[in-house]
């Protein structure tokens, strides 16, 4: 179980094929502040797939079946969208 679970279950709730949101209503979701990284560095939002990935947060919006795509960090947005990243 992580702390990231809400946003799993979130994600997987949505039938949209693209989701955009605010920092601020991630945390909502999740119930705490996303931590300062989040905030300041663009690898805390990356899709990696490996399975020892030290970034337990990815793992809630690609166990969902989504990646994240048009990363704002001066407007904290990010957009989850349906499917395997092209990159």
């Amino acid at each position: 179980m992580s702390q990231y679970d809400p946003l799993y279950k979130w994600l997987q709730a949505n039938s949209a094929p693209r989701i955009s949101v605010t920092f601020k209503q991630i945390e909502e979701i999740l119930g705490f502040r996303l931590p300062n990284t989040a905030r300041k560095d663009p690898a805390w939002w990356a899709n990696e797939k490996s399975v020892t990935s030290r970034h337990v947060q990815c793992r809630a919006w690609l166990d969902a079946g989504f990646h994240t795509e048009n990363l704002s960090i001066p407007k904290e947005t990010v957009a989850f969208v349906l499917g395997l990243s092209q990159t």
